[in-house]
């Protein structure tokens, strides 16, 4: 087993890992074709497993999304990394081939192991993340039904992490703007409960995000206590690329405070700041 895999997924869910051999396989394969997908694939697990454990899942049904999400992308082993990482905008062929990859992931799940019902929930996420809650998206299928639990939680942390993740081709959205945007498809894009949790797990302002506050100091969103309200997390304000104080936007004191914005890290040299505290 790849030891830098191994840990990976281990700071995401827990699981006898002999018992998953050919994913692992999989996995490692992705990570070697391209690193961002395989970023991509860690983080869409990390935010899934986040949602799952909201809707209070149990053990197995944990691993069981965590597995969906983190192969949701399988497909892309078949997308030339020409046409992956491309800066201009698809020619329609080239599109054809990059909304084929739900498909080739089926193909390649189907590869892997017998299709049972044990499987059948990471064959789901693989298959549907693209398809829309509306079931207008793709790819396109003669029989229309209901989209699996877990396609519709990958499907959110998936377009999350898409939007607020930097790519070669374009910079990332701001995680409060993109949660706005998204927002915009309760019902349509996304299953609207799934959504509504998502957010609500997630507040305004995501963990980490640089905010600016009405008094125009700077802080990092460090967290959300029980009786935060969405808008008001827990701070820690910097001054000079210093920490120099830890703020409660929920108590009384700084009631005459509020956020304003986000801002980008790198925008004021504290880039990879909130990531050291950690």
């Amino acid at each position: 087993m790849n030891p830098r895999i191994v840990k990976d997924i281990q700071s995401i869910f827990v699981c006898n890992l002999n018992e998953f051999e050919n994913e692992l396989n999989a996995l490692s394969l992705i990570r070697k074709y391209d690193e961002y997908t395989y970023l991509h694939c860690l983080n869409v697990a990390r935010l899934s497993v986040m949602l799952g454990r909201r809707f209070e899942l149990d053990d197995p049904d944990l691993v069981d999304l965590g597995w969906a999400a983190l192969l949701h992308d399988l497909g892309k082993l078949h997308v030339p990394i020409h046409i992956l990482n491309k800066v201009k905008k698809f020619s329609p062929e080239e599109l054809a081939i990059m909304q084929s990859h739900p498909l080739e992931s089926l193909a390649a799940f189907v590869k892997l192991q017998p299709v049972t019902i044990d499987t059948i929930n990471r064959l789901s996420a693989a298959f549907e993340h693209h398809q829309r809650f509306d079931l207008k998206g793709y790819p396109v299928v003669q029989r229309k039904l209901n989209l699996h639990p877990f396609s519709r939680i990958v499907s959110v942390a998936d377009t999350f992490d898409a939007m607020t993740t930097d790519r070669i081709y374009q910079r990332r959205i701001l995680p409060d703007l993109a949660l706005r945007i998204m927002s915009q498809g309760f019902g349509t894009i996304f299953d609207p409960i799934v959504l509504q949790a998502f957010i609500t797990s997630m507040g305004a302002y995501p963990v980490g995000s640089l905010v600016r506050l009405s008094d125009q100091r700077l802080g990092f969103v460090t967290g959300y206590g029980k009786n935060s309200r969405v808008d008001r997390p827990y701070l820690r304000i910097m001054e000079n690329g210093i920490s120099v104080e830890e703020m409660d936007l929920m108590d009384d004191r700084h009631s005459g405070l509020r956020i304003m914005h986000s801002e980008f890290p790198e925008d004021h040299e504290l880039e990879g700041k909130f990531q050291s505290w950690k």
